[in-house]
């Protein structure tokens, strides 16, 4: 599939389910189709630091340093900004990741928005991609990064 196939699919339906390349469904949803239904822990998806100031609360430079020299996919929790009016928010946090390159990347900066995204179901599949999802991989980093710079890992 290309990256303007699913774009278009995003902007008409507001979601859209992909298998990505190991055969796992990944769904994307914009963050104002989020619903009830849906993962409270799933993940918002970003592509610049500077969208992390409409999820999150107050941030130390510290925080912001971790996440702007991170090599590796990293899924981010931190306390969710009083501003955040739709998207998965799970006992007052959100989690978000940054995509800094490659063809989810690609859909999100095609997108020109934050996205969310949520394992799907393969029967929604509309098609499938060769690049697996970095942040649903094994390997995947997990930190949590509070206001006062403090950073939990693992969570």
């Amino acid at each position: 599939m290309e990256v303007k196939t699913i774009v278009e699919e995003l902007r008409e339906k507001g979601r859209v389910c992909v298998l990505e390349g190991s055969g796992k469904p990944v769904q994307l949803i914009v963050p104002e189709h989020f619903q009830e239904t849906d993962d409270p822990k799933a993940i918002f998806l970003l592509v610049d630091l500077f969208q992390i100031r409409a999820l999150a609360g107050q941030f130390s430079e510290i925080a912001l340093d971790i996440i702007e020299f991170a090599t590796k996919p990293t899924v981010y929790t931190s306390w969710a900004s009083d501003l955040l009016q739709q998207g998965p928010v799970h006992e007052a946090k959100v989690k978000f990741g940054i995509l800094k390159k490659g063809f989810w990347n690609n859909i999100v900066f095609s997108f020109s928005r934050p996205l969310v995204v949520q394992h799907g179901k393969e029967e929604e599949a509309i098609g499938k991609v060769s690049e697996k999802f970095p942040l649903f991989q094994n390997d995947v980093k997990r930190l949590f990064l509070s206001a006062d710079g403090d950073v939990k890992i693992g969570e």
